[in-house]
């Protein structure tokens, strides 16, 4: 080899060196955090609430120096509503863009089919959405800051119960969340004595409700209790029962109330009962992040609670990190150990031993404008 070609490879060489050391250099600076959430249909609007919520909690901890010095990066990825796309953005946040803490927005079928490759990694999925039994199970690395779906289904039965209904049917569309619904839901009315004469199933999609509207209509409930996943399906068969002639007094959960599209279906909501998933709405930290939301975005957040747990999902995977370092299993066991009684924009709750939140519901009717809690 020349004394020129040699003098060019170790040039090379000395080139690639400080390449590679910048490039650790830069990733020792930098902190990812995923998002996988719903950026495209029905509910994206849902996912941005959740996008925009996690900026301003990074923006936030990056104003004050980042944790000792590393500045927070979000890595968003659309997880669509199904199981497939769900699995796709976890795949591709985990393989590809190797963040150790991702932010789980999406459905329960997403969660789930995510949960074998952030436990298989050792990567902390935080869902501050979904609340199924099955993620409650789902594995070691995935914690739920989202309030439970068993107890949307216990506390929407015993607002039945209080209010004295008697002969309840349920129409609900197959979906995980919102079979673990009716299901807490007639499993408690069943220990409370009061009967379910009519149980009733759709798939998604389904647009012609007529079989199950002429079942329940014949069942003669003075209550029906109304699931779909994105409230469209709820709001077709209410419809289509309305012409038909049904006029049973109406429970449903939040999905139903604040899917602006139910309401252009249905023209009132008015008079409906919907289990509300609690969070602290009257905090002072509380009602100062919904001011800088509002602020910052021009328009109010759409689902208040899931911008609150997003926001302490994200708070509290920050303080793990500044507590233990950069390690996702660490980060793992000391919110396991660490997360009780904690307050955040939710409310004072903990995390259990598989990290699901012990947070419930508030039952409230639409009246106008207005959601009115029932005492």
């Amino acid at each position: 080899m020349s004394k020129a070609l040699k003098i060019i490879v170790g040039v090379i060489i000395i080139l690639l060196v400080i390449v590679f050391v910048s490039n650790k250099s830069q990733d020792k600076g930098i902190i990812k955090i995923g998002v996988s959430t719903i950026l495209s249909g029905d509910w994206a609007a849902l996912g941005q609430n959740i996008v925009n919520t996690s900026k301003l909690a990074v923006e936030e901890i990056n104003s004050k120096g980042g944790i000792d010095g590393k500045m927070l990066e979000l890595v968003v990825e659309d997880a669509g509503l199904d199981s497939k796309t769900g699995l796709s953005a976890t795949q591709k946040l985990v393989n590809i863009d190797k963040v150790k803490y991702i932010i789980g927005g999406t459905s329960s079928n997403g969660t789930l089919a995510s949960a074998p490759i952030v436990n298989q990694s050792q990567v902390v999925y935080m869902t501050p959405v979904t609340g199924g039994s099955n993620i409650d199970n789902a594995g070691e690395y995935v914690f739920r800051t989202a309030n439970s779906d068993l107890l949307a289904g216990r506390d929407l039965a015993n607002a039945v119960a209080k209010l004295g209904y008697k002969k309840i049917a349920t129409v609900t569309e197959v979906t995980e969340y919102t079979m673990d619904i009716k299901k807490s839901f007639e499993q408690t009315l069943l220990g409370k004595g009061i009967q379910v004469i009519s149980s009733e199933e759709f798939q998604p999609d389904t647009i012609d409700f007529r079989t199950i509207v002429a079942k329940v209509k014949s069942a003669q409930p003075d209550a029906i209790l109304i699931l779909s996943q994105t409230g469209i399906g709820g709001a077709q068969f209410v419809r289509q029962a309305k012409e038909a002639g049904v006029n049973a007094q109406l429970f449903s959960d939040f999905t139903f109330i604040s899917n602006s599209d139910v309401k252009k279906l249905l023209l009132s909501l008015d008079g409906i009962y919907f289990a509300d998933p609690a969070y602290d709405v009257n905090s002072v930290e509380s009602k100062d992040f919904f001011k800088r939301y509002e602020e910052t975005y021009k328009m109010p957040s759409q689902i208040p609670f899931h911008s609150a747990s997003t926001y302490d999902s994200v708070m509290m995977i920050a303080t793990a990190i500044r507590e233990v370092g950069d390690d996702s299993d660490e980060v793992h066991d000391w919110l396991l150990k660490n997360v009780k009684n904690h307050r955040g924009l939710m409310g004072t709750y903990s995390l259990d031993e598989k990290g699901n939140s012990d947070l419930g519901f508030i039952i409230k009717q639409v009246k106008g404008n207005e959601f009115i809690e029932v005492k």
